[in-house]
């Protein structure tokens, strides 16, 4: 799998940073408000609403978090549970746009669908999905050269905060059981 590095392009669309972030910040602020409450009222009540609000950032930096890596020989897409690295003389064609899902065919035949650029009614106006397509076919054509006879490897994504949220939203799940709510 490429590592992240300064000449990687990231290809993502605009408003799915900005929920993340809006969901991640005015979630977070109401759970503290929650953990904070604790101190006035030692019920499982405050807890479960920090375990939902907790849940809710996430879910939304999982699927907000979804994206596409160009990198030097490998375009890696990254699903909100799989990032997939895909060398270029793998990419048969790249489908999508038109308020379409963009997807990566592999020359195996495989589909590689991209949540990041999911059919959308806002990108039959704004384009996003149809421009990544362009600027993944540009790199993909001029790319095939490196990473000869690679293989197409799946693996586990890893999103920090999505991940330290969800432990959170279980420590408080169980804590909010345990005290009763």
């Amino acid at each position: 799998m490429s590592k992240k590095n300064r000449e990687d392009e990231i290809l993502r669309r605009t408003w799915f940073r900005i929920l993340s972030w809006v969901f991640t910040v005015g979630f977070g602020l109401v759970a503290v408000g929650l953990l904070v409450s604790l101190s006035h009222n030692l019920e499982g009540g405050p807890l479960s609403g920090a375990a939902a609000c907790l849940f809710m950032i996430a879910l939304s930096r999982r699927v907000m978090g979804s994206h596409i890596r160009l990198g030097s020989s490998f375009v890696t897409v990254i699903n909100p549970l799989v990032t997939y690295s895909v060398p270029y003389d793998a990419v048969a064609e790249v489908r999508g746009g038109g308020g379409g899902t963009l997807n990566l065919i592999t020359r195996t035949g495989d589909a590689i669908y991209s949540t990041g650029f999911g059919g959308s009614i806002i990108d039959n106006f704004v384009g996003s999905a149809d421009r990544a397509v362009a600027r993944i076919e540009k790199q993909v054509g001029r790319g095939r050269r490196g990473a000869k006879g690679a293989q197409v490897t799946k693996g586990f994504t890893v999103s920090w905060v999505a991940d330290v949220c969800a432990v959170g939203a279980m420590v408080c799940a169980v804590a909010a059981g345990i005290l009763g709510i």
